[in-house]
């Protein structure tokens, strides 16, 4: 059983799971070099982090693309709950984490139209239509996924009450 303790890593443990993740990342990019199918596998807490991520630059409070991604991925679970059969104990377990440990960005109600608006310059959308990739369950991706803009400012309203900006 793989075991991991924030403040007391394993190393070589650490090294192992990276060195994988590259692997698997690799394998993925040459598999789907034009990102049209598998690739966007990797998507998961992009759409809504890019938005995220341009609205720090935007404010000139930039963040690092990997906590933007963590702060998207809570979003973006949500989303896989309201929308798909993603367990609900997982994401709120997910999302403590991400609290814990990537702290958050804050913003209010009144900046959700232009994070709706920045994310519907996401390379990931098709015909106008913001996509994003959502989990079923732990390994069940589905990719292409949409939702309505109030089902965007719920997922908003989510980040902001759970996140306690």
């Amino acid at each position: 059983m793989l075991t991991f303790d924030l403040y007391k890593p394993n190393l070589k443990q650490l090294q192992n799971l990276i060195n994988k993740s590259v692997e698997v990342k690799r394998h993925i990019v040459r598999e789907d070099p034009h990102e049209i199918g598998i690739r966007k596998a990797l998507n998961l807490g992009h759409t809504a982090g890019h938005a995220i991520e341009s609205l720090a630059m935007i404010e000139n409070k930039p963040v690092l693309h990997g906590y933007a991604v963590a702060w998207g991925l809570v979003c973006e679970l949500y989303l896989s709950c309201k929308h798909l059969d993603f367990p609900h104990d997982i994401m709120l377990q997910t999302t403590q984490f991400i609290k814990q440990n990537y702290g958050v960005f804050t913003f209010n109600c009144k900046q959700y139209d232009r994070l709706y608006e920045l994310m519907t310059h996401d390379k990931k959308n098709e015909n106008n239509i913001i996509n994003f990739t959502l989990l079923n369950d732990i390994g069940d991706i589905r990719i292409n996924q949409q939702t309505t803009k109030d089902d965007i400012f719920d997922m908003l309203d989510f980040y902001r009450e759970t996140m306690g900006c």
